[in-house]
């Protein structure tokens, strides 16, 4: 039977400030992502890190009214919070340019329709994955011997052979395999445990399954986190201000 795990959420419906900065750290580049892609075309740079901004803000004000019992994807959700606030600052400048004082729809009916109208976009849905599994491999980096943790880190982001690791990094094969099985088992022990952490549905828990990150074989388990800390590591690059933000916000 799934049980869900609400410590997360209840924290951050308590305004546990470091909550918020960890749901930021975690999620701030794909809220910044999803947000460009509803409101590049409409807005310029600066406006649409306002419009992430304000998603963040108002999720703060909103997170109170979100229910794990409805078995609602919190993507789903806050995919309506953004879209609300990209709809109403299109709608207020419209108004603007008319004269006319054109009321937007209510935040409390965009969340009803976000929730009923299921998923958001399949490719946020997929970046709020990838968050998850970026955040556990990032907490086993920490958590790991660094020569240990960069043989495994080589050979998922640049595809090396187990030979060569060895030759570059000064150590025997057997020392490669050994480092490399150590850290993909706390590797996969972790992602379990962050899935659960930031899922609230049974569907999301699931997609670990769905990308074959629950693979007995070692070589698909390694390719998939490999695809994913690869286009993780470029976005984190370029958002990695946003932290700073959240941090500033709360």
């Amino acid at each position: 039977m799934f049980t869900i795990n609400t410590h997360f959420i209840d924290r951050l419906k308590d305004h546990d400030g470091d909550a918020w900065f960890e749901l930021w750290e975690v999620f701030g580049p794909t809220i910044e992502r999803m947000v460009f892609s509803l409101s590049s075309r409409y807005f310029s740079q600066e406006t649409v890190k306002d419009i992430s901004q304000e998603t963040l803000m108002q999720l703060f004000e909103e997170i109170g009214r979100f229910d794990t019992q409805r078995g609602v994807k919190f993507s789903t959700w806050l995919y309506a919070i953004a879209k609300h606030i990209v709809a109403s600052e299109l709608t207020y400048r419209n108004a603007l340019k008319r004269n006319k004082g054109v009321k937007p729809l209510a935040l409390n009916e965009a969340l009803e329709q976000g929730s009923r109208r299921g998923t958001p976009q399949q490719e946020f849905e997929l970046e709020v994955f990838r968050a998850k599994v970026y955040r556990s491999f990032k907490l086993v980096e920490k958590n790991s011997n660094f020569l240990e943790f960069e043989v495994y880190k080589l050979k998922i982001s640049k595809k090396i052979r187990s030979l060569d690791i060895a030759a570059i990094m000064g150590i025997s094969e057997a020392s490669v395999s050994r480092y490399l099985k150590k850290i993909r088992e706390r590797l996969q022990k972790t992602l379990a445990e962050v899935v659960r952490e930031y899922s609230w549905t049974e569907s999301e828990v699931g997609e670990i399954g769905a990308h074959q990150l629950d693979s007995s074989d070692d070589s698909s388990f390694d390719t998939a986190i490999g695809d994913i800390y690869v286009q993780m590591e470029q976005d984190h690059r370029s958002y990695d201000r946003l932290s700073k933000t959240a941090r500033g916000i709360f």
